[in-house]
């Protein structure tokens, strides 16, 4: 066949020079080389055609010829169609090399974060541990069934914690599907354990110690978890403030989780220490806040300012401790917690859409 290939013009084939001139891809290559090659390379088919020309007439001839060529033509230029693998130039190869190992050092920089909130999440149950006590009581002495039950398990304040926590996971929905950053993925679900127990504080009663663990969880790590996380993305380089952060938590967490867990003290005075809780675990972290405020999204900030700012506010000078002689389950208390916890509610969601830091502002580095 080789041979053949080399005849050139006085065979009935194109030259070898010639076919290597055209080029050839896969399969489609030996098909058309299947045409190319000269019948007289194939004995039986010399003999078909010897005898074929003896009675077809002469334009059939040629015409099969033309389709032949035809044929070809139509082949080799589908094979020049056909999409070939190009390599990946070098500057390509270490842009995404780059990005590989910028996305690793991403990992591995938020694996700091990752361990601070583990060890929150612990330091956190540690106030917790002064008030086991509060959990064997005499019955008989407490006035949860007389004033404070009613008020936690008002219809309205189921309602208002029950879309509290939708306004929660909607928000995490929202942040799962369409944002991915990990540092705003992580502050996101720190604001789970809110909403999931402020519905166990308003369906069950606090004679189930769960449920009494769930209000001072509830008013203090509950709100501190996220906060702590901004903390550690607005001051990166502060290693020990975080830490600080923790110590003033078990600090003053002690004396008022012990109250707001108190069955037998003043019904009144427990939501007292609910409101000074609040104060004092959002104030640290605003100092992050302030030292970031160019990149902070402000929508958040200033919804949950001021939700803190009538939280506080009716605590001191409201119908809770105004020096009213209002029953907890009145409805101008009802109210005021109605509103703190909406106002909660929708701070939250709109924390979790904006995340850490604005559109655009780099992801925070740990060394």
């Amino acid at each position: 066949m080789l041979a053949s290939l080399d005849q050139g013009p006085q065979g009935k084939g194109p030259s070898w020079q010639e076919v290597q001139g055209v080029e050839w891809d896969g399969a489609t290559s030996a098909m058309a080389l299947a045409f190319v090659v000269p019948v007289s390379a194939y004995p039986k088919v010399t003999q078909w055609k010897r005898a074929e020309s003896q009675w077809t007439p002469g334009y059939l001839h040629g015409g099969g010829q033309s389709v032949m060529a035809l044929t070809m033509a139509t082949l080799t230029f589908a094979g020049k169609l056909k999409p070939h693998k190009r390599p990946v130039p070098h500057s390509s190869t270490n842009m995404l090399n780059a990005e590989t190992a910028e996305a690793h050092e991403g990992q591995s920089s938020n694996a700091y974060a990752y361990k601070m909130v583990k060890i929150c999440l612990l330091i956190t149950l540690v106030p917790f541990l002064f008030s086991l006590g509060n959990y064997s009581y005499d019955r008989a002495l407490s006035d949860f069934d007389v004033e404070y039950g009613p008020h936690l398990s008002h219809p309205a304040l189921r309602a208002t914690s029950s879309i509290q926590a939708i306004l929660v996971f909607a928000a995490l929905l929202w942040r799962e599907k369409y944002r991915s950053d990990p540092i705003d993925r992580l502050f996101a679900w720190l604001f789970v354990p809110e909403a999931v127990m402020h519905i166990v504080l308003h369906f069950f009663s606090h004679h189930w110690p769960f449920a009494n663990f769930a209000f001072a969880y509830d008013f203090s790590a509950g709100i501190a978890l996220p906060g702590f996380l901004s903390l550690l993305c607005y001051v990166p380089k502060e290693k020990k403030l975080p830490w600080l952060y923790l110590a003033l938590y078990v600090a003053t967490q002690i004396p008022i989780v012990a109250g707001l867990t108190n069955m037998v003290g003043p019904a009144k005075m427990r939501l007292h220490y609910a409101n000074i809780n609040t104060a004092f675990i959002t104030t640290p972290f605003f100092y992050g806040i302030l030292k970031r405020w160019k990149d902070v999204p402000k929508s958040p900030v200033i919804l949950a300012t001021l939700t803190i700012t009538y939280q506080v506010t009716m605590g001191i000078m409201g119908p809770i401790t105004g020096g009213t002689n209002l029953k907890l389950y009145d409805p101008s208390c009802i109210f005021q917690h109605g509103v703190v916890d909406i106002g909660f509610g929708i701070a939250y969601a709109v924390s979790i859409l904006c995340g850490v830091f604005k559109p655009g502002v780099p992801r925070p580095t740990w060394d």
